[in-house]
């Protein structure tokens, strides 16, 4: 019996805490680099719209123009600052309240840039538009475009985020389908074969029942999307033992992922199909059985696992449905969303299934 290797677990409540208090806030990370270069860029997208609009083409043009800029980028840093230093605060409050707040400090920070804006240009004539304009109409104008582009702004978010979330919930209810889907094949494989020893081997069927119990005791334990490689590991391995119970000498196995950090999250049953796999179709049609590797690596911040199996001469037995190969492929596919794959090669005695994922580690998945 392989013994389990001692790291923290996850725990699955505050896994799931964790992410819906990362999904539940609509606005976002405006300290991002990628959010400050878009406030730049539609800042001067806007600043340019705001110019041209009335329809004249003179000197006064450009210069008017360059302030326009200037006082829309100051507005805009400004805002995304602000909201960046409160984005802790807002995590504990409501989205309603989020909104309303936002709205009401962009509003007031657009109000004084204004008037801060309007003694500057008055006290040195540097925007002869604003020279012909009263100090009112000056901050109602500022307002009322600041305050259409924020209502817009925050909606947007708004819809982007609650876009996001459905998208993550489909995607968690296609992983716990695809999930359901293993537990109980692997459940029922290894009744089987506990079946099939009941009247001829008692005592190995009962060491394997007992085995069976410690794995599901894990596995029900371990409710989770992602898993550690270590425990992803024992697990395996614990089928593995099940298997060698049945088929004794005719299963030969080698181990060679040492190179995997043991902390590295991958999904939850990743590699026990692919064993199965490897013994229905290769070792056990075989009188004499057959020999398996399983080997991992870390390749540029990629994990490339590999399952190889001696090939079969039964032709039949060998072709298979492809259902648990296309189970793993649809989860990587929702884990990964394109990141990931899942190869087959066929060559000679030799079939191999290659799995290659990004390194996430537990804060990452």
């Amino acid at each position: 019996m392989p013994k389990i290797k001692n790291y923290p677990r996850l725990n699955s409540a505050s896994s799931i805490n964790h992410e819906a208090e990362q999904n539940s806030l609509f606005l976002p990370d405006f300290c991002a680099l990628k959010m400050v270069f878009a406030v730049v860029v539609i800042g001067e997208l806007l600043a340019i719209v705001l110019t041209m609009a009335p329809l004249r083409m003179d000197k006064q043009l450009w210069n008017d123009m360059a302030l326009v800029a200037l006082f829309i980028q100051w507005n805009g840093l400004m805002c995304s600052s602000a909201l960046c230093l409160l984005r802790p605060f807002f995590k504990n409050y409501s989205n309603r309240f989020v909104a309303l707040s936002s709205y009401l400090i962009l509003l007031l920070i657009i109000t004084l840039l204004s008037e801060l804006t309007f003694y500057i240009v008055e006290k040195y004539y540097l925007f002869d538009a604003i020279s012909s304009t009263s100090h009112w109409e000056f901050l109602v104008h500022n307002l009322i475009i600041g305050g259409i582009i924020s209502a817009l702004a925050l909606r947007y978010f708004y819809v982007q985020h609650q876009w996001r979330v459905k998208v993550q919930a489909e995607s968690c209810t296609k992983l716990q389908l695809l999930q359901a889907r293993i537990r109980p094949h692997f459940l029922f494989n290894s009744m089987n074969s506990i079946a099939s020893l009941t009247r001829t081997r008692p005592e190995v069927a009962e060491r394997m029942t007992e085995d069976l119990a410690e794995l599901f005791r894990m596995l029900f334990r371990e409710d989770h999307e992602m898993i550690a490689w270590a425990r992803e590991l024992t697990l395996s391995e614990y089928y593995i033992n099940i298997e060698k119970q049945r088929l004794g000498d005719r299963l030969k196995i080698s181990w060679e992922v040492n190179d995997i950090p043991d902390d590295a999250m991958v999904p939850a049953l990743i590699l026990q199909p692919l064993l199965e796999n490897a013994i229905f179709h290769g070792i056990e049609p075989e009188i004499n059985g057959g020999s398996i590797v399983v080997a991992g690596e870390l390749n540029y911040n990629q994990l490339i696992i590999t399952v190889e199996n001696t090939n079969s001469k039964n032709i039949i037995h060998r072709q298979g449905n492809k259902m648990a190969l296309a189970n793993i492929e649809e989860r990587l596919k929702a884990h990964y969303h394109g990141k990931a794959s899942i190869v087959c090669q066929d060559k000679d005695d030799v079939y191999s299934v290659i799995v290659s994922m990004p390194y996430l580690m537990q804060d990452e998945s």
